[in-house]
């Protein structure tokens, strides 16, 4: 999806959307090379399908990832990008839900979590850590300087990486549980 139109998305629904621009192809890159594609992928929030694309570029199969957007013509324009990746469109915070008694090798969230509530997001990235074995990891990113949400008790989180090619600057984050 272009930038014209992704930006015309998030005019109208800012605190959704969470950025001005789709993330880029460095910070894709650097949020995948955390993630462990031995299994099936859970994409939170793929938005323009940065993310997607690097996940697919990696070598996951279409099959092994499913992925969670809220914005419906976002969902839609993914289905049309990527056809044999399991789009869903919904609430990200109801994954469970969506995908009940399925399990993850990880979880990549494109969230703008720093724009929803603290309890709220401890408690989406508590579900996701259940949602896999112990030690596998939920990548975020965020453009803050620190963890975007203090870890769930149990789990840890630690600074991957910062992407400067990225509008704006992006940190990538690790959380897992032991």
């Amino acid at each position: 999806m272009a930038s014209a139109p992704f930006f015309a998305r998030f005019l109208a629904h800012p605190k959704r959307v969470g950025a001005i621009a789709p993330s880029g192809a460095f910070l894709a890159r650097a949020v995948v090379a955390e993630a462990d594609l031995s299994g099936d992928v859970l994409e939170l929030g793929p938005g323009s399908g940065a993310f997607t694309a690097a996940l697919l570029e990696a070598g996951l199969p279409p099959s092994r990832l499913t992925a969670i957007e809220y914005d419906a013509s976002f969902a839609a324009a993914l289905r049309r990008r990527f056809p044999g990746v399991g789009i869903l469109q919904g609430d990200a915070f109801s994954f469970a839900a969506l995908t009940p008694g399925l399990r993850f090798s990880s979880v990549i969230s494109g969230l703008p979590l720093l724009n929803y509530g603290r309890d709220e997001d401890r408690a989406l990235i508590a579900s996701a850590l259940m949602a896999m074995p112990k030690g596998a990891p939920f990548v975020q990113f965020s453009y803050g300087w620190n963890a975007p949400v203090e870890p769930p008790e149990g789990a840890t989180v630690h600074k991957a990486t910062r992407i400067w090619k990225n509008l704006p600057p992006a940190a990538v984050w690790v959380y897992r549980r032991g």
